[in-house]
């Protein structure tokens, strides 16, 4: 009897050690399976990747590659079903499962965090240019500048924008990351204004983040419900700001 259990004991441990072998091959093979098929899609021309390069998390493995046309999935089913785009319906247009595309991301938040991490790239640099390009006009004109290439940015991808406002917390790493993106070139672009007028520059890094938090919250009510033209919005909102920061801006106090 003991020499039966002993024989019961191997079968056993045989058929645990055969469950675990197929179960990792299972995996293996599923991995390989859905990498294969976005590949094939991409070749096709169903996956076209619409951004540059794709944000990769520290220390992650996978090819960038693959990240960039998760990412152009998602994009696709954000700009088709606006705001209300989920994640089920971004997997299965990427071909993959839910679980799948958050390996890719960690989670929600950390796809919608990749997401915003573009969207302030191309953001700051059409900001950028905009500013540098009116570097010798008037603050007012530069102003002016600033705000219509961020509404026109809208304009451009008013399901992005509208995604990335609605779903994302106002404290959350995505849209931190594109406030403090901006606002440090709107706070450059008023110091160095100010400072050739001759004006007190220690206000910057607050103005400029209530600029942005106002250009940002009326160009998301207007992503929403455009209701009068884009040059109208740009010239309510310049107005507001110029003549707001031209009248609160003091002399710089000579010392003592």
């Amino acid at each position: 009897s003991t020499q039966l259990v002993q024989v019961h004991a191997q079968i056993l441990r045989e058929v645990m050690l055969l469950k675990v072998t197929s179960n990792v091959n299972d995996t293996g093979v599923a991995e390989m399976r859905e990498n294969r098929e976005v590949s094939q899609r991409a070749g096709e021309g169903r996956v076209q990747p619409t951004i540059d390069v794709a944000v990769r998390p520290p220390g992650s493995r996978r090819p960038p590659g693959r990240r960039d046309e998760l990412l152009a999935a998602a994009l696709e089913v954000i700009r088709a079903e606006g705001p209300a785009a989920s994640m089920d319906d971004m997997a299965a247009r990427a071909g993959i499962t839910k679980p799948v595309l958050y390996r890719y991301f960690g989670d929600r938040d950390g796809l919608i965090a990749a997401l915003g991490e573009r969207f302030s790239t191309v953001l700051a640099g059409r900001l950028g240019t905009a500013l540098e390009s009116r570097r010798t006009q008037s603050p007012e004109s530069r102003i002016r500048g600033a705000i219509d290439a961020y509404v026109r940015f809208i304009e451009e991808d008013p399901a992005l924008y509208g995604f990335l406002t609605q779903h994302a917390a106002a404290d959350s790493a995505a849209l931190v990351a594109v406030v403090e993106r901006v606002a440090g070139l709107v706070e450059q672009a008023i110091k160095e204004a100010f400072l050739a007028a001759g004006l007190d520059v220690r206000p910057a890094a607050t103005w400029a983040h209530g600029i942005v938090g106002m250009v940002h919250l009326a160009g998301a009510r207007w992503a929403r419900r455009p209701d009068v033209p884009r040059s109208r919005l740009v010239g309510d909102l310049t107005a507001l700001v110029a003549r707001g920061l031209l009248g609160a801006a003091s002399p710089v106090q000579p010392s003592p």
